[in-house]
């Protein structure tokens, strides 16, 4: 954006240029002699804001018809943000002077700065009506249109300004904005870079090309023209802020805690930052002070929908439906209930009521082009549960298709391999399908070092419920899906082979020991001291030769659910992208990894001794105590009856990290069990590659008697 001020003096000084007669010392109509404005100007360009203020009062009242004292008086209003004497000031010069082009465009300025936006548009319009050539006011006009969304008008204004003035940088920043506002990104980048090149110093510039950047995901770029900008203008809280917002979507959440911060320690009001940083607190699940600054940003601004939606989002995730429930009302008072973001939250909540017709009411009403990219995928996936819900399969499996096509299409998803996990899985399970046989020697036992039990699956196999009925036995610390298993493979250095694992020390056992405790400690909860440690990670299926090998004496906790069931659920939700979660895009490669991954299983089955107990979710929810107490026994405690508790478990956590964090809330439900049934049809391609697995498991009529023959 042009720097105003700048422009008013420059207008101010253009019309203290008037030549006098020597033989009069008053100028034509009225007005003060050459040298009394000369020494208003020279205060004015000095930044002597009040003085100029008292000395042109004193003169419009010597000279009230004085069109120029009132368009200076305006400029040094402006100058010291008295918005109100400024408009006062200019309105009062175009009255005088009608005719008077850059009082009008001054009068435009104020009004913009106002968010007087259609008063300031027609300003602008008067001052290029009276002067023609006029280029400066026909890039406020470009600047003026391009911020009521009429972008269109606002290329062909700023294109009439460089068409009056072809070296004029900041009309080339102003057009690069308006094509950024109509999705032509290349065009406006190449915009910005024509700005740049007639002026290398312009921060605002560097910030808008840095934007644009990031819409074309070119993060590293935006990184560094946010890095530019800044170094010409460190107190630029703007540029602050958007590179928080490339941060943010790098995961680099700390770094971009600092540059919000540091924006508002520039601007302690910027409404916009203190929601940004919410966004960035509850990511790292610092929930307390993301409420916090989710509740700054709407104390500044209330009516901001986006920090509503966002702060809703964070009790939905918590399972706070009493507070997402008030906060709602909150923003449908102040918004209304038309904002897309506010409807889709009265779709949750509607949801979280069993209200599914509502929620998919709610949810038509919102035009679908118009979702942001962040929501849209979220839309589709709100949309295909609710009509799961009704029993309407067909437009749910129609929105699950959509939640995950938009996925595939997504930046994050680009970035990372379909196939490499998979192959992954496929090449190990060749690995021990060799002939070679473990004979290694047990490690040592250190005393006092635990072996951690491990909880492990495919995904949306009713993990989730088991960790949290487990981490209701106070004997039980349950730490969720983080890497101690990924850390201690990526210390091993070789592949999973039964030839490596032969060759490996006891000193090089204790070393993988350490880097699997090192991570421990980093997750593991304070009250975790002496209790059994139970580490739940699904996909720690594929590392269980790695962990036997590590920790011989561990405990496995097999959790099984119908494969078609367990297939077509990962197909539904919506994951935190990773290269095994990228198979979930498709049911094709959602079934080919469940039978790989249980290929691998069987191999280390057949090869290890592993001491595992294995628990189907049909079970659990048809026999509570039947399933879980055999599951406690197995780990050498006794039965605790705060297990039946485990719903009052999941809603005083803060956060549950997987997709099931709605559902384990919720009474057990058998409505899950047989749900592939309603999606028979859709499901038939996949259902030769999981029949093995479905007879292998006892899914064929009667369940399994001993299911820890499997």
């Amino acid at each position: 954006m042009a720097n105003y001020f700048e422009q008013v003096l420059l207008n101010a000084r253009k019309q203290g240029k008037v030549k006098t007669s020597k033989a009069s010392p008053v100028l034509p109509h009225g007005e003060p002699p050459q040298g009394r404005l000369d020494g208003l100007i020279g205060l004015l360009n000095q930044r002597r804001l009040k003085e100029v203020v008292q000395q042109a009062s004193a003169m419009a009242a010597e000279f009230p018809n004085a069109a120029i004292l009132f368009n200076i008086l305006g400029a040094a209003h402006l100058g010291l943000r008295n918005l109100d004497g400024a408009i006062a000031g200019f309105s009062k010069a175009v009255q005088i002077r009608p005719g008077f082009a850059p009082a009008h465009n001054n009068l435009g300025v104020v009004l913009k700065d106002r968010g007087r936006l259609p008063e300031a548009i027609a300003s602008f319009s008067k001052a290029v009506q009276l002067k023609p050539d006029f280029a400066e006011a026909y890039n406020n006009l470009g600047i003026a249109l391009k911020n009521q969304g009429r972008f269109k008008e606002a290329v062909a204004s700023f294109g009439k300004a460089l068409q009056l003035k072809p070296g004029y940088a900041e009309a080339y920043n102003g057009l690069g904005t308006a094509l950024q506002g109509q999705g032509r990104l290349d065009e406006a980048i190449a915009s910005y870079d024509k700005a740049l090149q007639i002026n290398p110093d312009l921060a605002e510039v560097y910030n808008n090309r840095g934007a644009a950047l990031k819409d074309k995901r070119r993060l590293d770029e935006a990184i560094a023209d946010f890095g530019k900008a800044l170094r010409i203008k460190p107190d630029y809280f703007e540029a602050h802020n958007n590179l928080g917002l490339v941060l943010q979507g790098r995961d680099r959440l700390d770094d971009a805690i600092a540059s919000f911060r540091q924006a508002l320690q520039i601007k302690p009001d910027y409404a916009e930052a203190h929601n940004n940083l919410g966004v960035s607190l509850h990511s790292l699940g610092r929930l307390d002070d993301a409420i916090a600054s989710f509740g700054r940003a709407l104390k500044i601004k209330p009516i901001y929908p986006e920090a509503h939606s966002n702060l809703c989002g964070l009790y939905e995730k918590q399972n706070n439906v009493e507070e997402l429930e008030n906060s709602l009302e909150e923003a449908t008072r102040l918004c209304g209930e038309d904002h897309l973001e506010i409807l889709f939250r009265l779709a949750q909540l509607a949801g979280r009521k069993n209200q599914h017709e509502a929620a998919v009411g709610y949810l038509k009403r919102i035009q679908v082009e118009k979702i942001p990219p962040s929501l849209k995928a979220a839309y589709f996936s709100l949309l295909g549960k609710s009509c799961d819900k009704l029993g309407r399969s067909e437009e749910a499996f129609s929105a699950f298709v959509n939640q995950n096509a938009l996925t595939l299409a997504s930046a994050e998803a680009k970035k990372l391999s379909r196939d490499g996990y998979l192959t992954l899985i496929r090449v190990r399970k060749d690995d021990w399908a060799t002939d070679a046989m473990p004979n290694w020697t047990r490690p040592a036992v250190v005393p006092g070092q635990i072996s951690p039990t491990f909880l492990v699956g495919f995904p949306r196999s009713g993990t989730t419920l088991l960790d949290t009925i487990l981490r209701s036995h106070p004997a039980i610390s349950v730490v969720e899906e983080k890497p101690m298993a990924l850390v201690m493979s990526k210390a091993f250095k070789q592949r999973h082979t039964i030839e490596n694992f032969n060759g490996l020390s006891e000193a090089g056992v204790h070393e993988l020991r350490a880097a699997y405790f090192n991570e421990l400690k980093l997750h593991l909860d304070q009250d975790g001291g002496g209790k059994l440690v139970v580490d739940k990670y699904p996909l720690n299926i594929a590392h269980v030769s790695l962990i036997h090998r590590v920790f011989p004496d561990a405990k496995f906790i097999l959790a099984l659910r119908h494969p078609c069931d367990c297939v077509l659920s990962c197909f539904m939700q919506t994951f935190k992208l990773n290269e095994a979660m990228m198979n979930f895009l498709s049911l094709e490669q959602s079934a080919a990894l469940y039978a790989a991954v249980m290929e691998l299983w069987s191999a280390y089955r057949q090869k290890l001794d592993i001491d595992v107990h294995v628990l189907k979710y049909e079970d659990l929810v048809q026999d509570f105590e039947g399933t879980c107490k055999p599951l406690i026994r197995f780990l050498d405690l006794e039965w605790d009856d705060n297990l039946h508790n485990y719903q009052q478990t999941a809603r005083e956590r803060d956060s549950i990290n997987t997709a099931s964090y709605s559902q384990v809330v919720q009474p057990l439900y058998k409505q899950a069990s047989g749900r592939w049934t309603n999606y028979r049809k859709q499901m038939e391609p996949v259902l030769p590659v999981l029949q093995p697995w479905i007879e292998a498991f006892g899914y064929c009529g009667v369940l399994s008697s001993n299911p820890n023959n499997l």
